[in-house]
């Protein structure tokens, strides 16, 4: 054969699979990543002698192994020995659960003979089988924390029941062993937004979709099928007779058909009804990577690698119109809400938008500086969404501005959709996670984890209120939407320092790293003012640097601020009057708050020192000395004649206010004390550290309570509930975190996207306001549900309801965890 004609059909398959191809360098470059980081992780056991704190563990190891078990010829011989040494710790981890789970079940086997066989020594057996009981409940909270760590949500509910139930059985269980398994299920509870894990697939979930009626869920997957799934978990059917991996599937808009796209190059239309194929549509040569339906439901797009979007009928599977104008595949297709015009995202970094009628190119979006993997109209048809390999989202007007760049994964965007009310932007990436966005303003407003590896797709029910998404993991799994939230007040990125309700809980009030203090309507959600400038008259004298703090009198008529260049300003809320300055303090004020009684303001600063100020004159009364480092905040009891202050010596200092004297230091956190508060008895005091804990005090005799863990990182600020019977405080970690009085975490709070520096609860205690170097501060609601969280039986109840489908109809779970909750009625 002639060299020439070798080198042309050589070339010709080149092409021809060209996109296969880059697919596969892509998934390639992946692994070489992971690859590089075993590495380097493998350097450092090396460097560290060995030691096994420094062996991966969890999902990395699970990647490692994968590289292990595919790559071994490629991996240096100290990679590999590290490999096998993280497998051989693993491997012995599990060996040791398995003996001390088997021992216990000899004991309690043993043990239960002796009961029946030797009835004079029944009390000792009996007295046995009890500590073997309660180091069940032990070893199931543990795992339970575990599992929160690990993102394991269902499995962590599930420890936590396990650990109920036995608890309920036991007699004689310590304070606080009851405390801890309460704990667990309260924070499993709280932690999880995973209803549901659908599991069936064997090989990666690439596209999911929920029916119109939202009754029946979709997914397409790499082994070449399609499953159709109840809402419940229930597997209904299995599509099949596409020869290569499905990359998209999706509803027809009355919900009776289904349509996939395929890498066998084709699209099949599927009957919902009974899974029965209706036809196959022979779209391209090439592999086909997505299809959209018109709203109409006359017609289907398809994307394909040739470059080329194709726009068929679907009553005889006609080629209406062929769309030339990508130089490079076609990874996303998308219809307009009204069908006339289509968007298109392709590898050639770019989006274009077309007029149907006539196949006109409207527009050419440019921006992204990878290849645009997802497009999606919003319900209105007014704006476009894009998710790229850049790792960004992009929205565009339908005109094709762009309208804002929302960066936040860490990894390329592999689908993005809009709720079905428009409100709610999702996004999944290959970083793992889900995110929701607000599509109007880019704020992050809700992060979803658990699955292992990449995440490939995510769809809204009808109602907007629960997820599915597909991973790389094989799973579809179902997410509840945390409606918590009610607002986010933005303050164009410039942090937010403080935020505090007025007593009436009309206003919110944001202290504003611009020098700003902004008040907020409530219940309009709208800016009331902006107190701002310095020597602006007529008296509109504001700060000349950032402000750290704010509260209100308890008449809601003053309002103190305070900040960076030292002062102290007090404010006439009806009309946004300063009334004084006060100057003393010789470093910038963190924090100033009122006495009970309003006429006693204390301010805390920089210079080491608390300054109480006679709010009618704002002559300075005293100055308390005795901290030996920064003063964060300061407290008044609801008596009013003590005062708590938080600083960074690591104490806090309990003072009387009559005569400034030093009454008690606490000492018990190992950094730096960020946050104090009363309850409203007066009898306990919170504080907040950088040692990322939460520590209740005994106010009478400075007694140690408790300490709460549950935060990953420094704990900047806490408040008691104006009832006294819930905590919130917030953290570097950038959640909000509701305890109860007693220390048992209630919920968490996701959605800033940096830390949250302070929180205040609303009167009537309804809400939560948080401000947060995002530069937003937002309002969420508390639910009523939360307030009963101490009750064993209420948890235990709610959390077999949350755990039923996953119980009732996952086929992977043993017979045992299926009948974990028949006993408890739910």
């Amino acid at each position: 054969i002639p060299q020439g004609v070798t080198v042309e059909v050589a070339h010709e398959i080149l092409i021809r699979h060209w996109s296969t191809l880059r697919w596969w360098l892509e998934e390639n470059r992946s692994r070489l990543r992971s690859q590089r980081q075993i590495e380097q992780a493998a350097q450092l056991w090396l460097q560290s002698g060995q030691q096994s704190d420094f062996l991966l563990q969890g999902v990395r190891l699970a990647e490692a192994e994968d590289i292990y078990i595919k790559y071994t010829d490629e991996l240096s011989f100290d990679v590999q020995q590290f490999i096998e040494a993280c497998l051989a710790e693993r491997k012995r981890q599990q060996f040791q659960l398995k003996t001390r789970l088997r021992r216990q079940r000899v004991a309690i086997a043993i043990i239960s003979m002796l009961v029946v066989a030797v009835p004079s020594i029944g009390w000792l057996a009996y007295l046995q089988y009890q500590t073997a009981q309660l180091n069940k409940i032990v070893a199931a909270n543990s795992l339970s924390k575990a599992d929160i760590l690990s993102n394991q949500q269902l499995e962590s509910i599930i420890s936590s029941v396990e650990a109920g139930k036995k608890l309920k059985q036991t007699i004689g269980a310590s304070e606080d062993v009851k405390f801890k398994t309460l704990a667990a299920l309260g924070q499993a509870l709280s932690n999880t937004q995973e209803l549901n894990r659908l599991e069936g697939h064997t090989k990666a979930v690439v596209s999911v979709k929920f029916s119109p009626d939202g009754q029946t869920i979709a997914s397409a997957s790499d082994d070449q099928t399609v499953n159709l799934w109840r809402r419940d978990g229930k597997l209904l059917g299995t599509l099949s007779g596409h020869k290569k991996a499905i990359k998209d599937v999706t509803f027809s808009p009355d919900g009776k058909m289904i349509a996939t796209a395929s890498f066998d190059g084709t699209v099949k239309l599927w009957q919902t009804i009974d899974g029965a194929l209706i036809k196959t549509i022979n779209a391209d040569n090439l592999e086909v990577f997505s299809v959209s339906w018109s709203a109409d439901g006359q017609m289907i797009a398809s994307g394909s690698a040739d470059k080329n979007i194709k726009i068929w009928r679907v009553s005889d599977s006609k080629l209406l119109r062929t769309l030339s104008g990508h130089s490079s595949e076609v990874n996303s297709v998308s219809f307009s809400p009204n069908s006339q015009t289509i968007a298109s995202g392709s590898a050639d970094n770019t989006i274009k938008i077309w007029r149907i009628s006539d196949g006109t190119l409207l527009k050419t979006l440019t921006g992204h500086t990878d290849k645009v993997i997802s497009v999606a109209f919003s319900p209105q048809g007014r704006t476009i969404a894009s998710g790229s390999g850049d790792k960004t989202i992009k929205i565009w007007n339908s005109d094709g501005t762009l309208l804002q760049t929302i960066v936040g994964h860490t990894a390329r965007v592999n689908y993005v959709s809009f709720s079905p009310d428009g409100e709610t932007l999702a996004s999944a990436s290959k970083d793992r996670t889900i995110n929701l966005w607000n599509p109007k303003d880019g704020t992050l407003l809700q992060t979803f984890l658990g699955h292992s590896i990449a995440v490939y797709g995510v769809s809204f029910s009808p109602d907007s209120q629960t997820l599915v998404s597909a991973g790389a993991d094989q799973t579809v799994r179902l997410w509840q939407r945390d409606n918590s939230l009610v607002k986010t007040f933005s303050n164009n990125k410039s942090s937010v320092n403080g935020v505090s309700f007025n007593p009436q809980g009309n206003l919110l009030a944001t202290a504003n790293e611009d020098k700003t203090i902004k008040l907020w309507d409530i219940p309009s959600m709208t800016l009331h003012s902006s107190l701002e400038g310095f020597d602006k008259p007529p008296f509109r004298i504001g700060h000349r640097d950032a402000v750290f703090g704010v509260s209100f009198s308890p008449d809601g008529q003053t309002m103190a601020t305070s900040g960076g260049e030292g002062w102290v300003k007090l404010w006439r809320t009806r009309d946004d009057y300063m009334i004084k300055t006060l100057i003393g303090h010789e470093h910038e004020v963190n924090n100033a708050t009122f006495s009970p009684k309003g006429d006693i303001l204390a301010s805390a600063s920089a210079d080491a020192t608390i300054k109480l100020w006679r709010v009618r004159d704002g002559k300075l009364i005293r100055t308390l000395t005795g901290n030996n480092g920064e003063v964060f905040r300061v407290s008044f009891n609801p008596k009013g004649d003590i005062l708590a202050s938080a600083s960074r010596d690591n104490t806090v200092k309990i003072w009387r206010v009559k005569d400034g004297k030093l009454l008690r230091t606490l000492t018990g956190h190992t950094n730096a004390v960020s946050g104090v508060s009363f309850n409203p008895q007066g009898d306990i005091l919170a504080s907040a550290s950088s040692d990322k804990t939460i520590k209740l005090w005994r106010v009478s005799d400075g007694k140690l309570l408790k300490t709460l863990q549950g935060h990953s990182d420094a704990v900047w600020g806490v408040t008691f509930s104006p009832q006294g019977s819930m905590i919130a405080s917030v953290s570097n970690d950038k959640t909000v975190k509701l305890w109860s009085k007693d220390g048992i975490e209630i919920k968490t709070f996701w959605g800033h996207s940096e830390s949250v520096t302070d929180v205040s609860f609303s009167p009537d205690g309804k809400m939560i306001a948080s401000a947060s170097n995002d530069g937003t501060a937002k309002l969420w609601r508390i639910d009523s549900k939360e307030l009963q969280t101490t009750d064993l039986d209420h948890l235990l109840v709610r959390s077999c309801q949350w755990l039923h489908d996953y119980l009732e109809n996952n086929p992977k779970l043993n017979k045992q965890k299926g009948d974990l909750c028949f006993d408890l009625g739910e």
